[in-house]
């Protein structure tokens, strides 16, 4: 067998020795995003009744995905989660690391990590450990599905799936092939509509409140030659992702946007594609901060991300120092 092959029998023997034990939880990371919550609903669904997707937040794209489907995930609350009481194993999809899940898990529970940022995860005391060099949780979690749980699979789960690869590459800017594989096998599969679907992927429903503090992060906009590289930056205070987004369409080669609240600063940071593609790798460059910077953080070449204690100020004069040391690949 393959060494996917291998992982993937070895989840399932994993899965089915828990499942006889008790409750399995599906633990999704404390940012919510498309493919961490879709990925952890699809796997709770397929594996059955003993086992539930939770975790502490749903990011909006995620939840309107969810009532779409008519999907179920169970908000914990950080300082109290609520665990099953034959709790026998957890699963965590899509999380580098215990503290991206923004919880403490219980003592003596055995885990199962599967995630895809490669380099990055930390998972040395999983009892089961699964990660691939893949663009998305989600793709991982279909090739599960096909081979042990095809008949559990059904549209609904077909469209979280697609949606978490979707969201996860930046509408395929930064897939590999194995993404546009997966896609193709689920909406051909499941008869998705897929321009449908993107189309409601990408309303962007923001109050006034939220659209006001978008115009004050880009009034607040920075423009710098971080070494060979044309970065935008400014400071945010909610829906980063979009801003940076703007960034990019405003034409920098890499844009980051800084965030701090709550004694903790947060970077967000995205390239375009021929930045990716010139050598940029902001996964590795916000997993380098770690070791600068402390915290953690990591991610994908065009999309990624890195949370610690340090004032806002030095977190972005770090990232700006790395970046500057990240050289051109001439192509």
């Amino acid at each position: 067998m393959t060494n996917f092959e291998t992982d993937l029998a070895n989840l399932n023997q994993w899965i089915t020795s828990k499942r006889e034990e008790g409750a399995i939880a599906v633990l999704a990371h404390k940012n919510g995003d498309m493919d961490t919550i879709g990925s952890a609903v699809v796997l709770a669904s397929i594996i059955g009744p003993s086992a539930r997707a939770c975790g502490l937040h749903v990011s909006k794209v995620a939840q309107r995905v969810l009532e779409q489907v008519d999907g179920t995930f169970h908000l914990m609350d950080e300082k109290k989660p609520m665990w099953p009481r034959t709790l026998a194993g957890i699963i965590v999809v899509d999380s580098a690391s215990v503290s991206q899940t923004g919880l403490t898990l219980p003592e003596g529970i055995p885990v199962c990590a599967i995630d895809h940022h490669e380099g990055g995860s930390d998972w040395d005391d999983a009892d089961l450990a699964i990660c691939w060099k893949v663009s998305s949780t989600a793709e991982m979690i279909h090739q599960y599905s096909m081979e042990y749980h095809s008949e559990e699979m059904d549209s609904g789960n077909a469209t979280l799936l697609v949606a978490g690869i979707i969201t996860d590459t930046g509408r395929f800017k930064h897939a590999a092939a194995g993404s546009f594989t997966a896609a193709g096998e689920l909406i051909s599969t499941y008869n998705l509509d897929y321009a449908e679907f993107v189309e409601s992927l990408e309303r962007e429903e923001l109050n006034h409140s939220q659209r006001m503090a978008i115009a004050k992060a880009l009034s607040r906009l920075e423009a710098i030659d971080a070494g060979e590289w044309f970065l935008l930056h400014t400071q945010g205070s909610t829906n980063e992702g979009v801003t940076a987004h703007s960034l990019l369409a405003a034409g920098a080669e890499v844009a980051l946007v800084v965030r701090r609240a709550k004694d903790e600063t947060r970077l967000i940071g995205r390239a375009n594609r021929a930045a990716v593609l010139d050598g940029v790798h902001l996964g590795d460059l916000m997993a380098s901060l770690c070791d600068t910077l402390g915290g953690e953080g990591g991610g994908h070449p065009g999309a990624a991300g890195w949370s610690g204690e340090v004032p806002a100020i030095t977190a972005r004069s770090g990232f700006i120092a790395a970046l500057s040391a990240a050289e051109r690949v001439r192509r």
